[in-house]
This record gives C-alpha cells, sequence and structure tokens, in this order.
C-alpha cells in the first residue's frame, strides 16, 4: 500500500511537472488567444490575429492571419499610411475664391463668384477653425473692393466626381454625420446640426427648431420621440444631392436645443449659399441666386468654372495634422478625401475605382499585400472590405521600419490609455502609455492594429479583427483589451 502511495505520488509530481513545462513555452499571448478562441459568445465568429517581432520579422502568434473580413475602421491605417506616402507629410490643399468679371468705379462686381474647391476635408472643420469661415470670406471679398455682386455665388466641387458617398456605403449610414460623403468642395465637416425640443414624456412627439447650416431647399420630415435615454438614438435618412431629411429614433425627453447630427445633401450648396447670406450680412448684395458647378452642369452639358481673378486663397492645415485628427478620432470624412487624393495622385482621377486601386496597386509593388485584398472605401464604412491581420500588420511594420514617414505616422496613432479611441483602453495597466493602436467598430465587427512596447523589450506590431461575436461591443472591447494587456506582457524565452 506505501508503494502504490509512493508510486502515484510521483506520478502525480511528474504530470504538474510536464505541464509546468509546457506552460513555460507558452506566452502570454497564446494563452489570451486560446482563452479568446474558447469563448463560446465567439463560437460562431471568425478570427485573423496576428502579432510580429518588428526587428526579427518575425511571427511570435497568429491564428488565421491571412483570413479575409471586415476591418471597420482599421482600415484606416491603410488609408493614411498609403496618403503620406504618395503625397508627403506637409502636403496641403487650397481653396480659391475667384470671380469672372470686372469691378467698376462704384465697385460694382458685374461677374460671377466661384468658390473652387480641391478637396480639403478641414475647410471650416471644427477641428481646425475658430470663428465663422464664410463670414470671414465675405469680409475679405468686401474688402477686395467689392460693394456689390451684379451676379451669383457658384461652389464648384469638381475636382472629384459627383460620387457623393461610396455604392457600397449602407442606408443607414449615408444620412448620419459619420456617413458624410466626400465633395470636391467639403465645408463644415458636412454636416447639419438639428436642434430639437423633445416632451415632457415619453413616448412625446419632439420639433425641430432650426438646422444649422440652413439651405432653402432642405425639407425635414421629423418621427424622433422624447424618451427615457440620456443618448442620442435619433438617425438622419436621406440620399445626396436630396434636399429630403427623415428623421427617426428617439432623443432624451424634456430637452431643449439638443443636437442631432446628420450629412449634408450637397456642400458646395451649403458653402455658396452660405457665403451669399453672409455677404448679404455684412451689406454687399447678391443679385443672383447661389448655385453650384453640378446644378449648371445638368443644364449646360460639359460647362467648365473659368479660370477667373483670385480673391483669396484658402491653405489646409498639413497632411500631417490632417492624418493625426483621422486616425486619432476615426474621421470617416476625413478618411475618405484622403483615398480620392490617392487616386487623383497616383491616376489623376479622384474616383472610388481608381482611389482603391491605388491603394491596393502602391502597396503590392511595394511588396507588402502578398494575398488578395479587396477595398472599397478609405474609412471602414463599407461592410464590402475584406483584408486580413497580416495586411494590416505589414502595413504598420514598413511605415515603422521603412518609410521617411515613420515618427509621422506614428504619433498619429491613439494611446492606450491616454489619447483618442484609447484613451479608456488598458488604464492602470502594463500597455497604459506604451500600446499605440488603430481601432475599428461596427454591428458584430470589432478590429485594433497597431504597435505595442513589449515587457521584455522588444516592439511588437499586432493587428486581430474579429467579426459576427455574439457578446455586446462593451464585452468584445473587454475581451480584446485582455488580448492586448497579454501582448503588452510578452516576454521572449
Amino acid at each position: 500500500m506505501y508503494r502504490k502511495i509512493v508510486l502515484f505520488g510521483l506520478v502525480f509530481c511528474f504530470v504538474q511537472f510536464i505541464k509546468a513545462q509546457n506552460d513555460s513555452l507558452w506566452s502570454t499571448i497564446d494563452k489570451a488567444i486560446t482563452e479568446l478562441q474558447q469563448d463560446t459568445t465567439l463560437q460562431y465568429a471568425n478570427i485573423s490575429f496576428v502579432v510580429k517581432d518588428i526587428e526579427k520579422d518575425s511571427v511570435i502568434a497568429s491564428v488565421n492571419p491571412e483570413k479575409l473580413l471586415v476591418p471597420a475602421s482599421t482600415m484606416k491605417v491603410i488609408t493614411t499610411a498609403t496618403a503620406l506616402e504618395l503625397l508627403s507629410s506637409f502636403y496641403t490643399f487650397k481653396t480659391e475664391v475667384v470671380h469672372d468679371g470686372y469691378i467698376d468705379s462704384n465697385c460694382v462686381l458685374h461677374g460671377n463668384i466661384y468658390i473652387k474647391g480641391k478637396g480639403d476635408p478641414t475647410l471650416g472643420s471644427r477641428y481646425f477653425t475658430k470663428g465663422n469661415l464664410l463670414q470671414d470670406w465675405a469680409y475679405k471679398i468686401a474688402n477686395f473692393g467689392i460693394d456689390s455682386i451684379d451676379g451669383g455665388i457658384i461652389g464648384d466641387a469638381s475636382y472629384f466626381d459627383y460620387d457623393y458617398v461610396p455604392s457600397t456605403w449602407s442606408w443607414g449610414d449615408i444620412g448620419n454625420y459619420y456617413g458624410t460623403g466626400v465633395s470636391g468642395l467639403t465645408v463644415l465637416d458636412n454636416t447639419l446640426h438639428f436642434y430639437f425640443t423633445s416632451g415632457k414624456n415619453k413616448g412625446d412627439s419632439t420639433i425641430v427648431d432650426c438646422v444649422e447650416p440652413y439651405t432653402p431647399d432642405l425639407k425635414i420630415s421629423n418621427h424622433v420621440k422624447a424618451w427615457d435615454t440620456k443618448k442620442d438614438l435619433a438617425y438622419v435618412y436621406g440620399a445626396p444631392y436630396d434636399g429630403l431629411r427623415v428623421l427617426k429614433g428617439k432623443i432624451p425627453k424634456n430637452r431643449q436645443q439638443f443636437d442631432v447630427r446628420g450629412a449634408m445633401h450637397e456642400p458646395a450648396y451649403v458653402a455658396s449659399f452660405e457665403l451669399k447670406n453672409q455677404l448679404i450680412k455684412i451689406g454687399v448684395p447678391v443679385t443672383k441666386l447661389a448655385t453650384t458647378h453640378r446644378r449648371i452642369a445638368e443644364e449646360i452639358p460639359n460647362y467648365k468654372v473659368p479660370k477667373g481673378k483670385t480673391i483669396l486663397t484658402q491653405k489646409s492645415p498639413p497632411l500631417s495634422k490632417i492624418i493625426l485628427y483621422t486616425n486619432l478620432y476615426s474621421n470617416n470624412l476625413y478618411a475618405e478625401h484622403l483615398l480620392k487624393h490617392v487616386g487623383k495622385a497616383k491616376y489623376k482621377t479622384g474616383n472610388i475605382f481608381s482611389s482603391t486601386l491605388a491603394v491596393n496597386n502602391y502597396w503590392k509593388e511595394k511588396g507588402v499585400f502578398k494575398t488578395p485584398i479587396y477595398i472599397s472605401d478609405g474609412s471602414g464604412l463599407s461592410r464590402y472590405n475584406a483584408i486580413s491581420a497580416t495586411h494590416l500588420v505589414d502595413v504598420l511594420i514598413y511605415m515603422r521600419t521603412q518609410s521617411k514617414y515613420a515618427k509621422t505616422f506614428y504619433g498619429t496613432l491613439p494611446v492606450a490609455g491616454k489619447t483618442g479611441t484609447l484613451r479608456t483602453v488598458g488604464r492602470k495597466s502594463i500597455i497604459e502609455g506604451k500600446l499605440r493602436a488603430k481601432s475599428g467598430t461596427m454591428t458584430r465587427v470589432k478590429s485594433y492594429a497597431g504597435y505595442v512596447k513589449a515587457k521584455s523589450g522588444e516592439e511588437l506590431c499586432f493587428a486581430v479583427i474579429v467579426n459576427n461575436y455574439t457578446c455586446t461591443n462593451f464585452q468584445i472591447k473587454k475581451k480584446l483589451e485582455k488580448l492586448m494587456i497579454a501582448i503588452g506582457e510578452y516576454e521572449s524565452k
């Protein structure tokens, strides 16, 4: 009996020793990703994951690293990296205000004023503009020696094509502030503000008190109800170039001036109409209606805006700052503009086909994209995008090790526990302040891609994309946060 007990004890100790040895071979990353794969809420999900040692260019851990999935906003990593590479960090976009007539001795301009857009996404943007940009322009026009205008104000957005939003964006997105499209003449973030007063009780109706900026062709069908909520649960529906906006959903009850943001139907028209209003406000009358190049071209085929005489030129901030706000706050509007500028730079045309082709071909030529990839937009809002964790990591490694804009690009990514979309991720953990990454979130999509300084000193590059999980967005965020902390705790053997 004694011998049996001793033998059993020896066997038990041997098993524990072998288990300890096997556990020691597993890194913190292996354990975390295995736990993720065994999670019942991810039973029906797809995962693409990879971690690489940047200096050694070696894979530390991976799961389906080349599986094509919907990336959400981690798509912006590829878009912003391509824009930096093709345009340079100091590149700026210019908007010109010109006239095509003559100014007589009474300071009357006989002719039209044109706002010639060149695809600046920051024109009047809340991130870069203090005060009222179009009011400033009105004063500059008056100071140019113009007291009245015997003509009109025409917004010219022909720098890009007139496909305002990608065809693969959903109807539920394109009317809302995060689904604003791309215009050659973008203004005020292409965003409308609907200011509501809501009833005192749950289920009461609401009133839209005003809309800023206003245009005369805007029509509102309001079906929003007051509700027991503290959140904005209202949605805006409407098509490009159609002034009808249908408002549905819920907002907090018993509120005044509650702001719901939606997408403009035609930014170039908003710019021309608002500039005309600002001119009239300061005492410069304008005889004709505001309009756009697109509207005139519908009546006069092949209509081209004349070169004209320059009244003022508005320069954008440098591209590096635009990319900073694109990645830091996951700005879809900026990302889509950058994509079309990539198409312009590579193929002299700014449509979706040429722009997405330009991105794909650029990284193929660099030897970065080695497997198929499908790109449908620049921001990641399209569910037609299909990319892998490997695509993201390989672009990130290139930008860290080979790009002359390495420092600039690295500085645009949010910092865990500190800034942007990662400010609530990894707080009081090993990755706080040490992990920089772009996040992505859509319904049933969560992703992260970036860099982290590991516990043992190596700089690692990682990407994880999860599609079709059955838990909440908050829960998947916490699960992937745990994975990223495990990457930060990695120690090489």
